[in-house]
């Protein structure tokens, strides 16, 4: 995984170029590239990262780019940046 794999992630699923940047308390309804295909996309980046597929609550609890951040985490895939 590279450095920061939620913004990996997050490039990915919008198919933005390498200067998209977000922080945690990013809302993920404040990126204006990210409709609902985008969503798709982000959701099977998410599970391609965890090798894992997300369940409905987990889906729809994505609220920010923390949350992802906090779900690689709890799933041992990343390392919480304190």
């Amino acid at each position: 995984m590279t450095e920061d794999t939620v913004i990996e992630i997050l490039r990915n699923a919008l198919q933005a170029e390498d200067e998209f940047s977000a922080d945690d308390a990013t809302r993920l309804d404040e990126i204006p590239s990210l409709d609902s295909m985008a969503r798709v996309r982000m959701v099977l980046e998410i599970e391609r990262a965890l090798d894992d597929r997300l369940s409905m609550e987990e889906i729809i609890a994505i609220e920010t780019v923390g949350h992802i951040r906090a779900l690689l985490a709890a799933k041992g895939r990343q390392q919480v940046e304190g």
